[in-house]
């Protein structure tokens, strides 16, 4: 028969309790908001790349008919789309300029900030053909594929 004593069992059971994290997570309102605001931002910070990249093809000489069409311009869409979510994200403790208007912010599930690698990660979620829709649903894939919430500060 093994002795257990009762003071150490409590002990265990108060450890477990210093590394619970209450989350309190922001409503589907704030979190659509959210996405109407960045989006907005992330579109005109990918046009202003895009005008910029024109300049610099112009001043340097050459002809930009062709980077503004098809492929090349959605590459540049979606690359500009990308860095400013992970440059928002990783520089603001998780916040974008929707997250600083709705006061919410991204952190992992057990309430820790962000990290770099974590916002490019939720960066190419939001890519994905369809990602939008998830956030109709519990969880949005952004948030499920890199063990992420936005909660309200």
């Amino acid at each position: 028969m093994e002795t257990v004593n009762p003071s150490s069992r409590q002990e265990d059971l108060l450890d477990d309790l210093d590394d619970m994290v209450v989350l309190n997570p922001a409503t589907q309102g704030q979190r659509f908001g959210n996405y109407i605001i960045d989006r907005i931002v992330a579109y005109a910070f990918a046009f202003l790349i895009v005008v910029m990249v024109g300049v610099v093809i112009g001043l340097l000489g050459g002809n930009s008919d062709g980077v503004f069409e098809g492929l090349p311009l959605y590459l540049l869409m979606y690359i500009s789309y990308v860095w400013y979510y992970t440059t928002m994200e990783a520089l603001n403790k998780g916040r974008t300029i929707g997250k600083l208007i709705t006061g919410t912010y991204a952190v992992t599930r057990k309430g820790n900030p962000i990290t770099l690698k974590t916002a490019f990660y939720r960066s190419l979620c939001r890519i994905v053909p369809f990602e939008a829709f998830s956030g109709f649903g519990q969880v949005p894939w952004h948030d499920s594929w890199t063990d992420t919430t936005v909660v309200k500060k």
